[in-house]
């Protein structure tokens, strides 16, 4: 339900048209981005939220995008006093700390689309693996090798945490994605790589560990109008696009888009 259907008995119109079209829920925790023009009504748009959904015990108010090597953003609590909560998904529990490590539950679709696809014996490599959201549930129902790397130690420690207790087994390596071709001396068949926004650079980078006609899932942030142009750009590089989509807007104009790519 939009957010503005919980409120339209207790905001004027101008106000309501103020308010963002949605909200993101993480275990228990939800998520606003609240404009400043609706300052004094914030703790009445949190406590509105709370009494439509009963799942929700947090609201948080995102008050910075994605910044730093953490990726993680900053919040004020309108409703409760942590940043921790327990989110399930894909068969799978998280162990979450949103002040400490980036995850998006919007792309709860593509961790298990990508999960699907992958085969038994494969090697993969997961870069900005965070908490495990990706790597966790290929490891639960494949019998793969696969490998996460992420430069943000508090998401290692959570992922240490998650695949102990989804009873699971995986490497992690605390390093930076700039170095993979000196941390890893084999190749891989897959890697899935969520990159950070405007770092598509990375994507040239996964070429030295690739496998021949290895298979990268590339996330990378588009305006609608750049998609046809950044296709052409891949398969000048040598890409074969198998599969791509829109994962969902980002910011006004913004979509955060999949592309499954074979090296030829």
């Amino acid at each position: 339900m939009p957010l503005r259907d919980f409120l339209k008995d207790r905001l004027t119109e101008e106000k309501l048209s103020l308010l963002p079209k949605g909200f993101e829920v993480i275990g228990d925790i939800a998520i606003l981005s609240i404009p400043k023009l609706l300052e004094d009504e914030k703790y009445q748009i949190a406590q509105a939220l709370l009494l439509h959904r009963k799942d929700v015990k947090v609201v948080l108010r995102k008050t910075s995008k994605l910044d730093g090597i953490k990726r993680v953003g900053e919040f004020e609590m309108l409703l409760g006093n942590r940043t921790t909560t327990l989110h399930r998904e894909n068969g799978c529990v998280f162990f979450l700390d949103l002040a400490k490590t980036y995850f998006s539950g919007r792309m709860y679709f593509e961790r298990n689309r990508v999960a699907q696809k992958v085969n038994d014996g494969e090697d993969i490599l997961v870069l900005f693996c965070g908490a495990g959201p990706f790597l966790i549930p290929i490891k639960k129902i494949r019998n793969v090798n696969i490998t996460g790397l992420d430069s943000n130690p508090d998401a290692c420690a959570l992922f240490r945490k998650n695949t102990q207790h989804n009873d699971t087994y995986a490497d992690i390596i605390l390093g930076d994605a700039n170095s993979m071709a000196s941390l890893f001396k084999k190749g891989f068949d897959r890697i899935i790589m969520p990159a950070p926004y405007g770092q598509d650079h990375f994507l040239n980078l996964a070429c030295e560990v690739l496998k021949p006609q290895g298979v990268v899932h590339f996330y990378t942030f588009k305006k609608d109008f750049e998609i046809s142009h950044f296709k052409r750009l891949l398969e000048e590089k040598g890409w074969e696009i198998e599969f791509y989509r829109d994962c969902g807007d980002v910011a006004p104009r913004v979509k955060r888009y999949v592309f499954d790519l074979r090296k030829r």
